[in-house]
C-alpha cells in the first residue's frame, strides 16, 4: 500500500493546477456575449474580484485574503506573462483572448509555498456587465 500511496501523492504535487472544469466551465465563452474592455475598466474588475474569488478558490480562511500582482487586459501582456495571452488564444481563439484579461493573485496566508499561494485567472466581462472567470492556472 505504502508503495502505491508514495508514487501517487508525489504525482500530484509535481503537476500544477489547472482548470477549465465545472467551476468555471467547460466551454470557452461565447463571443457574441462579451464586452470588449480597456484599462478604464479595470477599477470595476477590482471590485468584482471580491465576487469571483470566492467562487473559483471558496471560502476557506487561505484565500480570504489575497493581493494582486498582476491585473491587465491580455492583448497587453508583455514578457513572459505574454505567454498567457498566447496559451488563451489556443484554448479558446483570439476574439476570446482579446476580450480577456489576465489576474495573477497572492494567497499570503499560504505562503512561504510559492505555487500554493499564486492564483492565475483570465476573466472576461459580458453584455449583462457581469465579470467572470472562463480558465484557472493555479
Amino acid at each position: 500500500m505504502k508503495k502505491l500511496l508514495i508514487p501517487l501523492i508525489l504525482f500530484l504535487f509535481i503537476f500544477p493546477t489547472v482548470s477549465l472544469g465545472d467551476i468555471l466551465g467547460s466551454e470557452c465563452p461565447k463571443t457574441e456575449n462579451l464586452v470588449m474592455t480597456t484599462d478604464k475598466d479595470k477599477d470595476e474588475l477590482v471590485k468584482a474580484l471580491n465576487e469571483i474569488i470566492p467562487k473559483v478558490y471558496g471560502e476557506g480562511s487561505e484565500h480570504k485574503e489575497w493581493k494582486i500582482e498582476i491585473i491587465e487586459p491580455m492583448p497587453s501582456l508583455t514578457g513572459f506573462e505574454e505567454n498567457y495571452y498566447k496559451m488563451a488564444i489556443h484554448f479558446c481563439g483570439k476574439e476570446v483572448a482579446d476580450h480577456s484579461w489576465f489576474v495573477r493573485l497572492r494567497f499570503p496566508r499560504l505562503l512561504p509555498a510559492q505555487s500554493a499561494s499564486l492564483g492565475e485567472l483570465y476573466i472576461v466581462k459580458d453584455k449583462n456587465n457581469k465579470w467572470f472567470a472562463w480558465f484557472q492556472y493555479h
